[in-house]
């Protein structure tokens, strides 16, 4: 389907993803000019925003590659012109083996690995292509997801990488994501650089053993200014940073809200006051997304598509007027959206596809 083209705001069909272009520029800006202060480099991950558009320009502001959740996402990116891929996840099963490796003949794509099976599996498919394919070993550093848990383990796993022909260790990846909504700066400060030293220890560790790690990955939006500092970090991988959401608000980071979904009113009963957005639109597991520039307004709830606004006798609505909210989880809210239409001065500049939302792997 295609989107009807609009030239100016107030012309949006909605509920739609605005985000405003001042503002991401000041985003990209504020992050280009923080890396360039630093040793590490950015790599930041798309499963924010999903957008070729957005990860081209950030490529072209100063980031080294994007980071990618699966396998979906990095066709997107590598069809989309961008040449080095992290894909921060482990690739499993056979049929996204084969797929991971269709994506070496158009860019630099690497993955993270943290067990045995998956190495020999990795190495078995590449074998059959004739390529090599590189892998970070990554470091449970506290989330306990995925990740070898200490150096040990990961030497032992480095052993079995260096054993096999077809497959190169690129250094290793942790992601210190318990932490990054730790709201009293101080106590992030402190969790999240013990997080990174823990990563570098690894490193140290098969260093030590004679293997080489160029690589050290970690960090994300909440801890940029903190992993990026800690030596022995080469690069960060903060996403969000870019658009923005309510919950990153909290932490006072410095970015600006970029995007917001822009809903219509389609009824007023007195103070109650019923939006054209839902739970298929805006997500709110992080809490309900704030109503932007209605003092006292609060969205009490949110069915399947509606939104219910509660006004507390402090400004009027009427139908057809236009709310705007501000999501409090960028990330799954922008994954219901097929496109963004990027706004400055209140002049639609295009439609920018969200091409890698929903990709099932």
């Amino acid at each position: 389907m295609t989107a009807r083209v609009v030239n100016k705001k107030e012309y949006i069909d909605t509920p739609a993803l605005v985000l405003d272009l001042d503002k991401l520029d000041a985003n990209l800006k504020k992050m280009s000019d923080f890396m360039s202060g630093v040793d590490a480099d950015l790599r930041p991950h798309i499963k924010t925003h999903k957008c070729p558009v957005l990860a081209q320009k950030q490529v072209a502001a100063g980031a080294i590659g994007v980071t990618c959740a699966k396998v979906g996402e990095a066709e997107v990116m590598a069809k989309a012109g961008i040449a080095d891929i992290l894909i921060a996840n482990q690739v499993i099963s056979p049929g996204k083996i084969m797929r991971l490796l269709d994506l070496l003949n158009i860019s630099g794509v690497k993955v993270a690995v943290e067990s045995l099976e998956n190495v020999a599996a990795l190495n078995e498919a590449a074998k059959s292509r004739k390529t090599t394919l590189k892998v970070l070993i990554e470091v449970d550093v506290g989330m306990h997801r995925c990740g070898v848990a200490t150096g040990d383990e990961a030497v032992a796993l480095a052993k079995k990488i260096d054993a096999l022909k077809h497959i190169e260790l690129a250094g290793v990846m942790g992601y210190e994501g318990h932490i990054i909504f730790t709201f009293d700066r101080d106590e992030r400060v402190k969790l999240g650089t013990g997080c990174m030293e823990e990563l570098v220890a690894v490193k140290a560790t098969l260093e030590k053993a004679g293997f080489p790690i160029p690589i050290v990955s970690g960090g994300g939006t909440g801890t940029f200014d903190i992993a990026s500092k800690v030596p022995g970090v080469t690069e960060v991988q903060a996403g969000s940073y870019l658009t923005m959401d309510a919950t990153y608000g909290y932490l006072n980071l410095g970015f600006e809200q970029a995007v917001t979904l822009v809903t219509t009113v389609i009824a007023v009963h007195g103070d109650h006051v019923i939006l054209d957005c839902g739970m298929k639109s805006i997500t709110s597991e992080f809490g309900m997304p704030q109503p932007v520039g209605l003092e006292g307004a609060s969205l009490g709830s949110l069915s399947e598509e509606h939104g219910h606004l509660n006004m507390e006798g402090k400004a009027k609505l009427k139908v057809g007027d236009t709310v705007e909210l501000i999501p409090t989880h960028g990330c799954t809210t922008i994954n219901l959206h097929d496109r963004f239409y990027p706004v400055r001065n209140d002049v639609v500049e295009g439609i920018w596809e969200i091409s890698a939302r929903g990709k099932f792997s």
